[in-house]
């Protein structure tokens, strides 16, 4: 059993308050990493790599990942994201109907999050395997039809029947990729791109992807983001998505992070990646990673299971959904906490858009955190860890 506890300063001394919450886990055992025989911070992340986020243990390490398609930004909504979250990403249709294109509302919004904090990170959601049909730079991908996945008679390999996905194995469109990954920074007022869907062309080897294998895959992907950082430059962020663990399988993703300043867990506690096995794999990676001074995003979910791909939850009034959950965050907040190294962020919500819950108060992210007093311990089932002013 496990809960965190939140220290108070009173006369010097630290008392210790009620238990935010209480959850039940068992983990499987040897799976998950133990405790380090040095300090919390490893010397590869002693310094701010170039380009990085500002990172404190004051509070919990935020970051705030959403696209509110119908308008921009409101006053409020910037003056939140910006004095909360010291990275941000920008998610595709972002302001899409309002100014015409996602390049167009990440743009705009941006700048306006710059305005608020100079410091902010924005990233810029670039797909590398889905034609969402959201970009005016769609207008060129369509002057090159080879630049689609076929298979072997030559048809459009689509997902969801609409969605065109990109032959990787094409080096003029890597090249056209990575150079339209410069101009987030360039143009749309950016510091880095958010690469999404690295793990979802694996699937079509085995579909009808004539002449790939995993091997060439990998090598194309591994070209992409590499031309993509040249492009954008060292001081630049490039993080994908991501790494993730399902039970009874080995976690996908890592091979990525050499080529990346970090990357995003997406599924932490959730969906196909809620069993022990797999959480106790994500915390190792999440470790590993953080060890080696990589930029990690940590997407926490509800404990309720509550996700914006629940018909059921669509129906809800705003409130119900909000109080739902601020009651359910301690477990992946807790799960988070072990494993979280320095440059690791913690993104809390059930979706992706405006209304899932990215503009939430938890009131857990407002209260003392302290830099860690070690890496966690892991005895049987059991993880425990330390900060300065909170027990996990």
């Amino acid at each position: 059993m496990y809960c965190i506890n939140i220290h108070r300063k009173v006369d010097m001394k630290f008392t210790a308050m009620t238990c935010v919450a209480i959850a039940l886990i068992v983990l499987a055992t040897g799976t998950a990493g133990t405790a380090a025989p040095k300090a919390e911070e490893s010397k590869a992340a002693a310094k701010t790599p170039a380009g990085y986020p500002e990172f404190s243990w004051d509070t919990v390490p935020l970051c705030i990942h959403f696209g509110k398609t119908p308008a921009v930004m409101t006053d409020a909504e910037v003056k939140f994201v910006a004095s909360r979250s010291p990275i941000v990403c920008l998610e595709k249709a972002h302001a899409r109907q309002k100014l015409g294109s996602t390049e167009k509302g990440i743009a705009h919004d941006a700048k306006r999050l710059k305005a608020a904090n100079p410091k902010i990170k924005v990233l810029f959601y670039w797909n590398s395997f889905l034609n969402y049909h959201m970009y005016d730079a769609c207008a060129e991908i369509k002057k090159h039809p080879d630049w689609f996945l076929r298979d072997a008679a030559g048809k459009l390999l689509l997902k969801k029947d609409h969605i065109e996905q990109y032959n990787l194995l094409n080096k003029e469109f890597r090249v056209w990729w990575a150079a339209m990954a410069a101009r987030a920074i360039k143009e749309y007022n950016c510091d880095g791109i958010f690469v999404d869907a690295m793990l979802q062309p694996y699937g079509w080897l085995r579909r009808g992807w004539p002449g790939a294998t995993a091997a060439k895959l990998l090598i194309a992907q591994n070209d992409m983001l590499s031309r993509a950082k040249t492009n954008m430059g060292k001081d630049s962020i490039l993080l994908y998505n991501g790494i993730r663990s399902v039970k009874s399988r080995e976690t996908k993703g890592t091979e990525f992070l050499p080529k990346a300043d970090g990357v995003m867990v997406e599924h932490f506690t959730a969906f196909h990646s809620a069993d022990p096995v797999s959480i106790a794999r994500d915390i190792a990676a999440i470790q590993t990673a953080g060890r080696a001074g990589k930029l990690v995003i940590v997407k926490g979910w509800p404990s309720t299971g509550l996700k914006f791909t629940d018909r059921d939850a669509r129906k809800r009034p705003a409130a119900s959904l909000a109080k739902e959950a601020k009651e359910s965050i301690t477990f992946s907040l807790a799960c988070y906490l072990v494993a979280a190294e320095r440059y690791s962020y913690f993104c809390y919500s059930w979706g992706y858009r405006e209304n899932n819950g990215s503009f939430v108060d938890y009131p857990e992210f407002k209260r003392p955190l302290g830099t860690p007093k070690a890496q966690a311990v892991k005895t049987g089932n059991v993880y425990t860890r330390s900060f300065a002013h909170a027990d996990v």
